[in-house]
């Protein structure tokens, strides 16, 4: 599910250079380019967030009612597939960067929720994101997504993309792990989880629900947040200088803590009905 944002030139100026727009895409690691018959596809994917978008160059128009709008802007059959139901986080980077394509080749955009073409304005697409995901979800509902708390979901989205920074922050000394949401198929409860390495020094990510606990002799097992804080919490120290509720696990304490490890194997839970989500699949509705 997907909103268009549609990209026009003014006409006084030359032709637009596509083979400038690829580069600037290749420019990003993350986008690679796929011809067809039809379009050329400029695909970003997410391994951190498992999630994927587009932009698109058409044969032909897909600007419904072009007639209406202002002669002086050509649409160049370029547009941008802003998907509706990911975090918000996702679709501020999303447009962001989209802000600089507009910028960098003179673009201006049109929506069939505008009366015309317009000049990029952030807060306006983003008001027009939030409308439409907010219609999207009266009628259609959340499908396989699920509702997840704005401010803590914004904090856990920053913490999974600066996975590669904190890891150089702490000299790559420490364990950053990337969060993995998990569900229970039998009663549908879900939040964030995350691995921890026994004896690993190791960085907690804020608002965990579940750590998965693995050994290297021994079966993996999964303690509730709060079980995992009463055992462990003498041996962490909060770091929320750089986001709330995270937690660090220093090489000496890390080393201290294997002796607790029998009473955090005592308050496991069973896992076997937990399936893994994409972390692009919480709303924050």
């Amino acid at each position: 599910m997907a909103i268009y944002i549609h990209f026009f030139r003014d006409s006084k100026l030359e032709k637009l250079d596509f083979l400038k727009v690829f580069e600037f895409f290749e420019s990003y690691p993350n986008f690679k380019i796929y011809y067809t018959d039809d379009e050329v596809q400029i695909v970003y994917r997410d391994d951190d967030f498992k999630f994927s978008y587009r932009y698109l160059i058409t044969k032909k128009s897909r600007v419904s009612q072009i007639y209406k709008l202002d002669p002086q802007y050509l649409n160049i059959n370029f547009l941008l597939e802003l998907p509706l139901l990911v975090p918000s986080f996702l679709v501020k980077e999303i447009l962001a960067l989209t802000q600089k394509l507009c910028k960098l080749f003179d673009l201006v955009i049109y929506n069939d929720a505008f009366d015309d073409v317009q000049p990029f304005n952030l807060a306006d697409v983003v008001v027009l994101f939030e409308e439409s995901r907010r219609e999207a979800v009266a009628q259609y509902g959340l499908q396989d997504k699920l509702p997840f708390d704005k401010n803590k979901l914004d904090e856990i989205c920053r913490y999974q993309r600066s996975i590669a920074s904190l890891r150089e922050f702490y000299n790559h000394q420490y364990e950053v792990n990337l969060v993995e949401p998990i569900i229970d198929k039998v009663t549908n409860e879900y939040g964030i989880s995350v691995v921890w390495n026994v004896g690993m020094p190791s960085v907690f990510p804020p608002h965990l629900s579940y750590v998965y606990v693995k050994e290297e002799e021994n079966i993996p097992f999964l303690v509730r947040r709060n079980d995992f804080l009463s055992v462990m919490k003498k041996y962490l120290v909060e770091v929320d200088d750089f986001l709330p509720d995270m937690f660090v696990l220093k090489p000496k304490q890390a080393k201290a803590s294997r002796k607790v490890i029998g009473k955090l194997r005592k308050l496991a839970i069973i896992d076997q009905n937990f399936k893994s989500v994409r972390l692009a699949n919480l709303i924050d509705v």
